[in-house]
């Protein structure tokens, strides 16, 4: 792929996307996987992150890949810790790095890489991230997140916690 034909980022919050952008978006994440609900149900979720980072195909402006900064609550952060078997300690109010998905027709470019980077390098503060997905385990770690604890039994397969710390 050349140069110019690489997806442009874009950077800011859910609710500055227009309502098209939020279907498609929400629509991207339940293709890939990442949340397995109807849009509708996708769409509350997405609206309430703190950060998405969006890579648009050129020419179309289609959404190819997305990535989240989310702002989970407490109990769910303290819940996926226990689940783990990790003090939660330094991370009581981390935000999670989440729904990394890319369209099955740009797999296979780095896009995955490029969003979980695009998430998390301009973190200064800790976060964390889970998935049930082995090929996230090396894009996650190349980013700085090292795998805590136990696994456990989420709804698709077993779940891991990768942490990050401040910086």
């Amino acid at each position: 792929m050349a140069a110019d034909d690489q997806p442009v980022s874009w950077t800011g919050r859910f609710t500055d996307l227009g309502r098209d952008d939020q279907r498609a978006l929400a629509a991207l994440v339940k293709d890939g996987g990442a949340i397995p609900d109807t849009i509708e149900r996708i769409l509350p979720r997405l609206g309430r992150s703190h950060r998405v980072e969006l890579l648009r195909e050129p020419g179309t402006n289609r959404i190819v890949g997305a990535g989240v900064l989310k702002d989970p609550s407490t109990n769910y952060r303290c819940k996926k810790f226990a689940e783990a078997g990790v003090a939660i300690d330094g991370y009581e109010d981390a935000p999670e790095l989440g729904y990394i998905v890319v369209a099955k027709d740009m797999e296979g470019q780095g896009l995955g890489e490029r969003l979980v980077r695009a998430v998390a390098d301009p973190l200064t503060k800790a976060c964390f991230a889970t998935t049930d997905n082995p090929r996230m385990h090396g894009k996650l770690s190349r980013a700085g997140f090292s795998r805590q604890g136990q696994d456990w039994q989420g709804a698709r397969g077993n779940l891991s916690l990768w942490t990050r710390p401040a910086r």
